[in-house]
């Protein structure tokens, strides 16, 4: 079992790194970024360098709790997807791609926190992947000193419409993230971020461990 966690955190780091070079090669061709822009590009750095993270979520004054971890899963017919794979206290799995949109995997769905939202808010590629595009476009983004975790913290509001958008509370000092507010289609949820190095006490707690797929034979 602990082989292929290991294997899956080796793929991972393999992964991001073919990522962030790619960052580096489009950024190259870029303008100089506005300081939000380089809030929302640091701020994604972080969410690339650690796969899972625990969460604890509000939604209507209801709290739970949960952890999403980003890697690769079985598919149908033997195959491998990269996915996020969520687990709430209330047991429900949630399973989301770029192949498949959210989707329960394995219990009921949670009364107390829509899948979308939860996804949204609560799993770091979705999160690196909208600051990423927020920070490259340099469009409808906006900081300003706030207050969050019980500490100062850099407010970063990314409005991409009317009824969808994301703050982020950022640490002042090194730009990791310290809590979220994700609003979609009149709904909205708060989650506070806790990033984690992808360990077992965590995978076994939230019932992941047992979804992670073996690493693929060369």
């Amino acid at each position: 079992m602990r082989r292929a966690l290991l294997s899956v955190a080796v793929c991972l780091a393999g992964a991001a790194g073919v990522t962030a070079s790619g960052w580096a090669l489009q950024a190259a061709a870029l303008p100089p970024p506005t300081p939000a822009a380089r809030v929302a590009a640091a701020a994604s750095a972080w969410f690339h360098e650690y796969r899972l993270s625990v969460d604890v979520f509000h939604f209507h004054h209801r709290r739970t709790s949960g952890a999403c971890l980003r890697g690769w899963f079985p598919g149908v017919s033997g195959s491998r997807d990269r996915a996020s794979l969520l687990s709430l206290e209330s047991g429900s799995v949630l399973r989301e791609s770029n192949k498949h949109p959210v989707r329960l995997v394995m219990g009921h769905p949670s009364r107390r926190l829509p899948a979308t939202l939860a996804v949204a808010a609560g799993c770091s590629g979705q999160l690196a992947a909208a600051l990423a595009t927020a920070a490259q476009s340099g469009a409808h983004l906006r900081v300003e000193r706030s207050y969050a975790a019980n500490r100062p913290a850099i407010a970063l509001e990314v409005s991409r419409s009317n009824d969808e958008r994301l703050t982020l509370y950022v640490s002042p000092e090194t730009y990791r993230p310290l809590v979220v507010i994700v609003a979609l289609d009149g709904r909205e949820a708060t989650a506070r971020l806790y990033l984690s190095r992808v360990n077992l006490d965590v995978l076994t707690r939230f019932r992941l461990l047992r979804q992670v797929a073996p690493e693929p034979r060369r």
